[in-house]
């Protein structure tokens, strides 16, 4: 659907959704990519045992904090100024993602095996099956929003 000069302009408080700002979106998928490389490589360092695996799984968490916590701030200051009402199983969704990343980041900060296996390589799937969970709401709610 092309957008016509009489729709409102995307960030326009007239817009039905959530409110995004510039690069939130861009930090919110950058923060995904980061939490499931970090899966990837715990999966890696279970099958090579080479530390550098746990050292990259451990840069990719601070690195997915980092974006997810700059989103998170994004997200806030759109929510002040558009004045929308979130969908909330959304916002908990994506805040048990932070908290579970946050978590296993802590896990990670340990020796070796014990680093990963297997709190650590658990934590990275919990991780990624709720930011798939949130998703997927966030794309249902977006089709139910335009629909109407």
């Amino acid at each position: 659907m092309a957008l016509q000069h009489s729709d409102p302009p995307i960030h326009s408080p007239l817009r039905v959704g959530p409110a995004a700002l510039p690069g939130q979106e861009t930090l919110t998928c950058f923060a995904a990519a980061f939490f499931t490389l970090a899966l990837l490589t715990d999966w890696a360092y279970v099958q090579t045992m080479i530390l550098t695996w746990q050292d990259f799984s451990s840069w990719l968490l601070f690195a997915g904090l980092v974006a997810g916590g700059i989103a998170v701030l994004l997200w806030l200051i759109g929510l002040a100024l558009y004045r929308q009402r979130p969908v909330w199983i959304i916002v908990i969704l994506n805040a048990l993602v932070l908290a579970a990343a946050f978590l296993n980041s802590l896990v990670h900060a340990g020796d070796g095996w014990t680093a990963i296996v297997p709190w650590g390589i658990g934590l990275s799937l919990v991780t990624c099956v709720l930011m798939l969970a949130s998703a997927v709401l966030r794309r249902q709610a977006f089709h139910r929003i335009h629909a109407a």
